[in-house]
């Protein structure tokens, strides 16, 4: 019995061509050649705009800072020499308008007319209303004999000068006073000096730009204390306010 033959896959014959592989493989690397070129193209732009932008930081820069450092330089050196030595007294304005600023004084000519300044009976106090600060500072001697130096801040210079001269309606000799303005120093100044039984009070008060500086004294008989001498100390506490709070005013 003849069984019929089951189909089978042909045999290439001896020497006849081989199967091609395919063509994908072809395509993988084109397009990772691509892929490479443009990686490459892109870092050298990328390296030549950081190099561009380098270079010019630098020449920039230099420019930049050379030009400030000068500006700075000739605005410092201006400023500085006119508020330290102006014609308002070389005041450097340092000093902060608060109890600190009680200990910031030379008592020298204190000194001399009361004698030393007794630490245990110095009072300091401060206060601020509406961002404008005032400040009261009492020095004595072991005799409990000193002066009271109050300074107060104003809006301007005006509310100051008007303050200072009122006080020719109420310090004069109808009240028992003697009265006299003071014009060596600030923008407006009153002297006034009240004599009763055993005590002599003298007052200073001086506007000094905004800033109101009353400071006055005490003179008890017998304890030795000059007027003149006292005097003077009240004008020196007001030189010094002038130059302490100089950029206040």
């Amino acid at each position: 019995m003849t069984y019929p033959s089951q189909p089978g896959y042909p045999t290439p014959q001896y020497g006849g061509p081989s199967p091609q592989p395919p063509q994908q493989n072809n395509l993988w690397l084109i397009g990772g050649a691509v892929v490479t070129v443009l990686v490459i193209i892109m870092t050298v732009i990328l390296l030549v705009v950081q190099r561009t932008q380098s270079s010019d930081t630098n020449e920039g820069g230099g420019g930049d800072g050379s030009s400030e450092s000068a500006d700075g330089g000739n605005d410092g050196g201006n400023d500085g020499g006119q508020d330290n030595g102006g014609d308002d007294g070389g005041g450097s304005g340092t000093v902060e308008l608060n109890s600190d600023a009680c200990d910031a004084f030379d008592f020298s000519a204190f000194e001399d007319a009361y004698g030393p300044v007794d630490p245990d009976q110095t009072t300091r106090s401060e206060s601020s209303s509406n961002g404008l600060g005032s400040l009261t500072c009492s020095y004595y001697n072991a005799e409990i004999t000193g002066v009271n130096l109050t300074i107060s801040d104003y809006e301007t210079v005006e509310d100051t000068v008007y303050w200072v001269e009122s006080d020719a309606d109420y310090y004069n000799s109808e009240n028992g006073y003697e009265f006299s303005e003071y014009t060596e120093l600030g923008d407006a100044g009153s002297f006034y000096t009240q004599a009763s039984d055993g005590y002599k009070s003298l007052t200073l008060h001086v506007a000094l730009g905004s800033l109101d500086v009353k400071v006055y004294t005490t003179l008890w008989d017998g304890e030795g204390v000059e007027e003149a001498a006292a005097t003077a100390v009240l004008e020196d506490f007001v030189t010094q306010s002038s130059e302490m709070f100089g950029d206040l005013s």
